[in-house]
């Protein structure tokens, strides 16, 4: 690490000192910076004794400089600076603002400001109305407002283009949350609807069981008879078939015998 050298400061330097002051620095900063701008000088022996000096001068010079800071602070409080820039949707910007683009609009109002005195947290990437704290001395800091406006003439006015987009964004809201309700509610129904399901499933399992019952029944008188003519000719009696054919037979044998014979039959044996 290089050896930092000892500054005595001339003059005010941003977030380094005031007038008077000695500081540390590296030696390039002081060399390629403090000292050809005239803004500090090597604190040796032979100006360390002019501190004295250079501290009154000081003094008198912030006093001046707070005074002013006090009276732009004044004239600043409750001012709104416009930024025209292009945008690309809605309210969205083409690029963004900084510090730069605020630093030059307070430049069109005669205040004279460096970039670090604007304390921007982030980049504006929209229209809209922000409030920009700027310091305008150590002590004095004033709040302005930054209006950040369509570049085009034929746009509608910033009013209108606000109330447009959050017309807009209230409507896709309420949309994501009725989504959001109606997901959650056919989640709910899901479990409701498969018991629901499932019962009527049960009742009509429970109807279908007589006649399923009934068709069990006669499959298996059917089969039970299908059985029983396989197994008569392997045990040599004769099958409920046969025997009511035979039953019937005999009967019909019986009846022809006790009918009368034709009376042509009776004249040829006459």
């Amino acid at each position: 690490m290089a050896r930092r050298t000892e500054v005595l400061l001339v003059k005010d330097v941003l977030k380094l000192g005031n007038m008077g002051d000695i500081v540390r620095v590296a030696p390039g900063y002081a060399r390629n910076y403090l000292f050809p701008y005239g803004l500090a000088v090597l604190a040796d022996q032979a100006t360390k004794r002019q501190i004295e000096v250079l501290r009154e001068k000081a003094a008198r010079h912030e006093s001046e400089r707070e005074a002013q800071a006090r009276a732009l602070a004044a004239r600043l409080e409750g001012a709104t600076v416009q930024i025209a820039q292009r945008v690309s949707h809605d309210d969205e910007l083409f690029g963004s603002v900084g510090t730069r683009e605020i630093v030059q609009a307070l430049a069109k109002l005669g205040v004279q400001v460096d970039s670090k005195q604007v304390h921007l947290h982030d980049r504006i990437r929209r229209l809209g109305r922000y409030p920009v704290e700027v310091s305008l001395h150590k002590s004095v800091a004033v709040t302005v407002t930054v209006e950040v406006v369509n570049s085009d003439p034929n746009a509608p006015s910033l009013a209108e283009t606000l109330a447009m987009v959050a017309a807009k964004r209230e409507q896709e809201r309420a949309a994501r949350e009725a989504a959001k309700k109606a997901e959650k509610a056919t989640a709910e129904a899901a479990p409701a609807e498969a018991a629901a399901a499932a019962k009527a499933d049960g009742k009509a399992g429970k109807k279908e069981s007589p006649e399923k019952a009934k068709q069990d029944k006669g499959a298996g008188a059917q089969d039970k008879a299908a059985a029983n003519a396989s197994a008569s000719p392997k045990t040599g009696k004769p099958s409920a078939d046969k025997l009511a054919a035979a039953s019937t037979s005999e009967k019909a044998g019986k009846a022809s015998a006790a009918s009368p014979a034709p009376a042509g039959k009776d004249k040829q044996k006459r």
